[in-house]
């Protein structure tokens, strides 16, 4: 169990006191900044709405090794990236199968950002989480930090950017029941697509692009 208390220094008169046993997110501001917010955020792991749940726990340490290792991701902050989970969808039966996709990131609206203190959502479908390697799962944060630019703004797949990602993991990096390279542990060279010696049809990486990430990106 923890225990919250705002107490006031100068007088010592316990303002407000509450026992906890989750995370918290405390927003708090200061007179002298002109009321600007400022954010605590220890909540990792709670609800998030009906069917999603926050897991910053799990996946804000694979980011932040990933932009340790990574020139490309070196621009992102973690901390601005809020990961939830929606954990009751399931692929509906069909006889006609369709690909749909297990993970995207979107830029917050400036409400949510300035009252949440996260700039980014990156939603990810426990439905094909828990069918995916370790392996998998680290690529899949990558490929979804990617479309960070440096400037901040969220970016669509682009071949040029994306092909090292292809040519080295496969383009069925996502879905194979192969052991892939383990982007935190393995030493990763990189190779460019060559068109050559592989030749992937466009159209084929467009459609794979689009469940991977979902053609609506609209913030939360």
């Amino acid at each position: 169990m923890k225990k919250l208390r705002i107490t006031d220094d100068d007088t010592g008169e316990i303002i407000l006191e509450k026992e906890f046993s989750g995370g918290y997110h405390l927003i708090y501001t200061n007179i002298d900044d002109s009321g600007k917010l400022h954010h605590i955020r220890e909540l990792d792991n709670a609800k998030f709405g009906e069917k999603h749940w926050i897991k910053n726990f799990v996946y804000g340490p694979i980011a932040n090794k990933l932009v340790k290792k990574f020139e490309e991701l070196k621009h992102i902050n973690p901390k601005w990236v809020l990961f939830i989970e929606d954990m009751g969808w399931e692929e509906p039966k069909s006889s006609k199968p369709k690909k749909y996709w297990r993970a995207r990131i979107s830029k917050a609206n400036k409400q949510f950002s300035e009252m949440t203190g996260y700039e980014y959502i990156l939603e990810t479908r426990n439905y094909y989480i828990e069918r995916m390697q370790r392996e998998q799962i680290i690529a899949l944060i990558y490929h979804e930090l990617r479309h960070i630019d440096k400037f901040g703004d969220i970016q669509p797949h682009d071949i040029e950017d994306w092909n090292n990602v292809i040519a080295t993991l496969g383009t069925d990096w996502a879905t194979t029941q192969a052991k892939i390279k383990d982007l935190l542990e393995d030493k990763i060279l990189w190779r460019e697509l060559e068109p050559l010696v592989k030749q992937i049809d466009m159209f084929s990486l467009q459609e794979f692009n689009r469940y991977m990430d979902g053609k609506d990106k609209k913030a939360l």
